[in-house]
């Protein structure tokens, strides 16, 4: 519709060119003005004065004002001296115009094509009138001079390569639009305003008024962020400028048409104490009160929704007190007005009157002129043909420069530098409280304040302010000092793992592997520091991209080197106690190495290939939008944002490191459920690293799972992570390492020899196959056996030593011929145990200790028990002599007779005097028994003949001792 309404006024121009231009040959051919010489001279004057248009009013407002300055220019009378048109008259006709472009433009040909040559025109009022023969008058070479029309009117055109001035010999006395314009922009730079919205009406008068003041906008730096336009139904327009949240919203439009936007503004709410709307100023008095159909709104509210516009008029009257060029003041003028209008009023009465000094002026300045060349008499033969009068009449006029009734009078390009006034709508009245002067670009306010219903301006659009969420102060610095407090806490565990760990209970836990669950628990709590570093502590211009890459490598090693230690660790336990066929097992602590290196190597792979193929960049994502409820904020819109760091596959790269350290995770509750029933103080740590893993499985998986649902809250996200990760470095950490101290600091002295006893619950065996579940029931049952016999065997022991001890007493003679005799029978004798002389010492290395096959059942092949050495593989013969003591932690597992080892190994020893029968087999509780490697007939002395103390040693390492064994020991 809005073009179809632009073509139309376009082919209405067109068509008004045409018949001017026709007119035009046809006055020239046919009507010949008489020339004049001396006198009168003729004007051409347009005025709407017909009582049945609305705009009549203008006319018969403003030939009051006419009469009055062409009287005083004709009659001087009460004034000191003429100094203007001196002997001459100055007559003007008045034409009727209606309003109406055909009615003004036959008033226009019949005022040319009879009497008198007309010098210029004056008028007319309404724009469908003054346009068109704008227009044309350059052809019949006079001036026109408007006194009433305000529509802004494009200077120039494209014409090929060159401009042509469209209107070249029009001029107006009252301010156009865009003076109206340049008012406006005074008032946005005085309340600091520098965004606006347009809405319009979609003709030729309201279009190109806000496209002037949309060039105007922007020359002065002023953004215009919307621009709606509409032809009947303003609705969309003003929808599209409340979703642009804009607050300064200029309109141009009609009076009957601005009715009917702000009933929308009404519905739309755009409208209270941050809404300003700058409209026209020159609608009727009350407007919004009149009747109007076409709206559904009540005056009431309309005017709720006007309550506080600013309407930009032209200033009627200066408020100067200085004398015009009438030799009046404006109050006085005003004054005479007042007397001579009657009922008539026009609020451009003032422009007219300035108007008909303006064409006095400049036809007296062309006079003296053509006096000067002595070419006095070309004016008065003037015709239609005649350019010289026309140009010096334009050159005239753009001269102009005098004080009238309505301010300083001056031109720029035809157009009048005027003065203007901005009103507002403040308790049911329009009231001045500004005046602009084009001449000096200044802006004076008057005794009347602006008045704003927030008691201050309205910011001209909605204060975002952008805001990073952030992890508090409080909770960072709190869980700094805590993962602080956790750092120092490792370095002072690494400090005592190395300097204990040639201890015996320290070194039988690896302290190498130790190291490493310490520098993993330091990386750990220092993604803690990192976690915490976002915009609001290293600053909103900050990148954070390179702390999330280090958030990500430290926490991923640092997971790797705690955990993945403990694995290995968990990973050798189960492999030892899960020996069924009671091979030796050698699982030597750079194995162990070599897993959590593997487990390294595959982390690098995935952090460097991501690195390589789709780095973290540092990047804002806005969360959420919030308009403050403060009284003293309510126009100012929270946006807040979040940084982050993201590549283009961020979540498939998480779901690979998830998926990796889940396998991990899974394999460590795998190896601590199958050994959780081990139970052995040697094993400092196998328990208390299944009680890590459980924990820790469990707050990774809650800590991965929340941190996704709350990922939007970096405060609470950076608490709750943080938590977990504390915890689960503080629990990993304080379970491994402060059993040790405690035990150290219990018992000092860890190497001396102590009696542990350990193993298995027997009331839970661990799952297994069955065979190893029946293979254990076995051995127990045959122990329990075993051990039985052997109190029997003890008791007949101490049953044949009497009898021998009464034979000695009876026969004393007769008693060793006898025990000889019983000797050679294989009958077992007690009186070598009275023998020293020559006697080896017992042989109690490993390869001494077996099960005896004189006091069990069970086959020889079945009971022999070959310690596994941790040390060499399940098929290996065993190690060399000179590395025993090392491989067993201290303890010498060597033939007799090596006089450079230890004289007091860490063993398990049970300390108790040898009660041997004749075979040399210990009479004690216990399945183990010793024999005499070398010379079982030897007898049992040591080599300086002291009493035999029989000392069974058994390796403490809990990877050296089968399962069964540690179970029925006792």
């Amino acid at each position: 519709m809005a073009h179809r309404e632009t073509q139309r006024s376009h082919t209405t121009a067109r068509i008004s060119r045409i018949v001017m231009f026709i007119m035009h040959w046809i006055l020239i051919m046919f009507t010949q003005p008489r020339p004049i010489f001396g006198g009168n001279i003729h004007i051409t004057g347009l005025f709407p004065i017909s009582r049945d248009i609305r705009d009549g009013n203008i006319g018969r407002g403003v030939l009051p004002a006419l009469n009055l300055a062409v009287d005083i220019l004709n009659d001087p009378k009460g004034r000191e001296q003429k100094t203007i048109l001196q002997g001459h008259r100055l007559v003007m006709s008045e034409n009727d115009t209606q309003c109406k472009m055909a009615v003004g433009m036959q008033a226009f040909f019949e005022s040319l094509g009879s009497g008198p040559p007309k010098f210029m025109i004056f008028g007319g009022a309404c724009p469908s009138v003054t346009t068109p023969i704008a227009e044309s008058v350059h052809f019949w070479n006079i001036v026109q001079l408007s006194y009433a029309d305000t529509t802004p009117r494009p200077r120039q055109k494209k014409d090929g390569e060159a401009e042509k001035d469209l209107y070249p010999n029009f001029f107006s006395t009252v301010p156009s639009e865009n003076d109206i314009g340049a008012a406006r922009i005074k008032l946005f730079q005085r309340f600091n305003w520098t965004k606006a919205a347009t809405i319009h009406q979609n003709t030729p008068r309201f279009s190109l008024a806000q496209t002037t003041q949309v060039n105007l906008a922007v020359e002065r730096g002023i953004n215009i962020t919307v621009k709606a336009d509409f032809a009947y139904d303003p609705l969309e327009a003003v929808q599209k400028i409340n979703s642009s949240n804009a607050r300064i919203i200029m309109g141009f439009f009609d009076e009957d048409m601005a009715r009917k936007v702000f009933c929308h503004v009404y519905h739309q709410k755009l409208y209270g104490r941050t809404y300003v709307w700058l409209l026209p100023g020159w609608y009727s008095h009350r407007w919004w009160t009149r009747p109007d159909n076409s709206t559904t709104c009540t005056p009431q509210q309309l005017f709720i929704a006007l309550k506080g516009y600013i309407g930009t008029d032209i200033l009627p009257l200066s408020t100067r007190s200085e004398k015009t060029i009438s030799g009046w003041t404006p109050a006085e003028y005003e004054a005479l007005y007042n007397a001579e209008r009657g009922t008539e009023y026009s609020v451009f009465h003032g422009y007219a009157y300035d108007g008909v000094w303006v064409m006095a002026k400049a036809l007296d300045r062309v006079l003296r002129i053509l006096k000067d060349q002595n070419d006095e008499e070309s004016f008065w033969k003037f015709d239609y043909k005649n350019s010289k009068i026309a140009n010096l009449l334009m050159q005239a006029m753009n001269e102009t420069n005098f004080m009238g009734v309505t301010g300083p009078v001056q031109f720029r390009g035809g157009e009048r530098l005027g003065c203007t006034m901005h009103k507002q709508l403040q308790d049911d009245v329009e009231v001045k409280v500004a005046e602009y002067y084009a001449v000096t670009d200044s802006l004076n306010l008057t005794e009347n304040q602006f008045w704003w219903e927030g008691g201050e301006p309205p910011r001209d659009e909605i204060e975002v302010i952008e805001q990073f969420l952030t992890v508090s102060s409080v909770t960072f610095i709190l869980t700094a000092s805590i993962a602080f407090a956790g750092i120092l806490m490792s370095i002072g565990f690494l400090i005592f793992n190395m300097k204990h760990r040639n201890q015996r209970y320290i070194k039988m836990s690896s302290p190498f592997l130790n190291n490493l669950i310490i520098l993993g628990g330091i990386l750990t709590y220092f993604s803690v520091f990192l976690l915490g570093m976002d915009r609001g502590t290293m600053g909103p211009t900050v990148s954070l991209a390179n702390i999330c890459k280090a958030r990500a490598w430290c926490l991923c090693i640092g997971f790797t080197l705690a955990f993945g230690a403990m694995f290995s660790k968990t990973w050798r336990v189960h492999r030892i106690f899960t020996n069924v066929r009671m091979k030796r097992k050698v699982i030597k602590d750079h194995q162990l190495f070599a897993i959590v290196g593997f487990l390294l190597v595959v982390d690098l792979v995935i952090l460097v290939t991501w690195e390589i193929v789709d780095s973290l960049q540092d990047d804002v994502k806005e969360i959420f939008k919030e308009t403050s409820n403060r009284p003293e904020e309510l126009d100012v819109l929270y946006i807040y944002k979040l940084a982050v760091c993201e590549s283009r596959n961020t979540m498939i790269w998480l779901a690979i490191i998830y998926a990796y350290k889940g396998v991990l995770l899974i394999f460590g509750l795998f190896l601590a459920w199958e050994t959780r029933h081990v139970s052995i103080p040697a094993l400092n740590d196998s328990k208390y690293i299944g009680m890590s893993v459980y924990n820790i499985t469990i707050m990774c998986c809650l800590g991965v799972s929340l941190s996704f649902v709350i990922q939007d809250n970096p405060a609470a996200s950076h608490g709750l992570v943080s938590i977990f990760i504390l915890f689960c470095a503080t629990i990993t950490l304080t379970l491994v390492f402060v059993p040790k101290v405690v035990e150290l600091r219990i018992n000092p002295h860890a190497n001396e020899r102590i009696r542990v006893v350990g193993g298995l619950d027997k009331g839970r065996p661990s799952p297994g196959n069955a065979a190893s579940i029946t293979s254990s029931a076995k051995v127990r049952i045959i122990a329990e056996e075993n051990t039985d016999l052997r109190k029997k065997l003890v008791e007949s022991d101490k049953k044949v030593k009497e009898l021998e001890d009464e034979l000695f007493k009876l026969v004393p003679e007769e008693a060793p011929l006898l025990l000889r005799l019983d000797s050679d029978s294989d009958v077992p004798t007690h009186s070598l145990s009275r023998e020293n002389g020559g006697a080896k010492p017992i042989d109690l290395s490993p390869n001494s200790v077996h099960y005896h096959p004189s006091t069990t059942s069970i086959p020889s092949s079945q009971l022999e028990t070959k310690i596994p050495n941790p040390d060499y593989s399940e098929e290996t013969e065993g190690p060399p002599e000179e590395e025993m003591y090392e491989n067993y932690g201290g303890v010498w597992l060597g033939p007799p007779g090596a006089a450079d080892k230890p004289e007091e190994p860490d063993i398990f020893n049970f300390d108790y005097p040898c009660d041997l029968n004749q075979n040399g087999t210990m009479q004690q509780d216990s399945v183990a028994e010793v024999h005499r490697t070398y010379d079982d007939k030897a007898p049992l002395r040591t080599p300086d003949s002291s009493p035999i103390r029989c000392v069974m040693e058994i390796p403490q390492s809990p990877y050296e001792i089968p399962s069964f064994l540690l179970n029925y020991t006792n």
